[in-house]
């Protein structure tokens, strides 16, 4: 396994789409994987100290967001030393189960959530508003606008636009400078998002030998090959922060 680390997120972000678009030419085919394995992902911090989230300073609409809003760039569970959205994705598969259909980016608490996501492409991407208030949702392809929807207040929705390609979403809000998500998608459905223990399962995998790209947005990328049995479990335990 080989780790990278930088303190330039962008250079981050560079480098997990110039990768994205490598796991095969042909178009994904959906079929029956009847003898589908399971890959089981714990991804954990080894740094010392552990990392801890702090509150962030608002300047909009400081009386509904002020003392809501947390850091997201680095969440570790100060019990299980597990990181939260950690992308963990297997290259190389062009057969296999159908994909999620949608995802919802939804404002809430003046932050969005899920802060990571993991789609395939031709999932729709919609979003949705909880707040009193007015957000917008803004993703962008790198540098290019995707869309930019106003919400207006609670309840307020849009109803999605596919993803066209697999590459790295950004995904702004105008109003609140300091709101940021991210949305990963994939040529294949085998991917996932560690949650708040760092941990996630992925299955419906085909048997065989895979290559894997874990991607965390501040902690860098992680790579490597991992076997699928046949109806069976495989396990994948990663660290990622600074070498101790």
């Amino acid at each position: 396994m080989r780790f990278f680390r930088s303190a330039v997120t962008a250079l981050l972000l560079a480098c997990f789409c110039s990768s994205c678009g490598e796991a095969g030419s042909r178009p994904y085919e959906v079929v029956n994987v009847v003898d589908g394995g399971r890959l089981r992902v714990m991804v954990s911090y080894r740094g010392e100290p552990l990392p801890e989230r702090r509150r962030l300073e608002v300047n909009v609409n400081v009386e509904h967001c002020r003392g809501k809003v947390l850091s997201e760039e680095l969440v570790v569970d100060p019990a299980t030393r597990g990181i939260r959205d950690v992308v963990v994705r297997l290259e190389e598969i062009e057969r296999g189960k159908a994909a999620v259909d949608a995802l919802v980016i939804t404002n809430r608490d003046c932050a969005f959530h899920p802060h990571v996501s993991a789609a395939m492409t031709g999932s729709l991407l919609k979003t949705s508003n909880e707040d009193p208030l007015t957000h917008s949702t803004h993703p962008y392809y790198g540098d290019r606008t995707f869309f930019n929807y106003q919400l207006s207040g609670p309840g307020d929705s849009y109803p999605g636009r596919k993803l066209p390609g697999p590459g790295l979403v950004t995904v702004r809000c105008d109003v609140h400078n300091w709101m940021r998500a991210y949305v990963l998608v994939h040529d294949n459905p085998y991917l996932g998002v560690t949650d708040a223990d760092g941990a996630l399962v992925i299955d419906g995998i085909p048997p065989g030998s895979y290559p894997y790209v874990a991607w965390h947005e501040s902690l860098g990328e992680a790579r490597g090959t991992v076997e699928i049995p046949a109806r069976g479990e495989s396990g994948l335990r990663l660290y990622l922060g600074p070498e101790k």
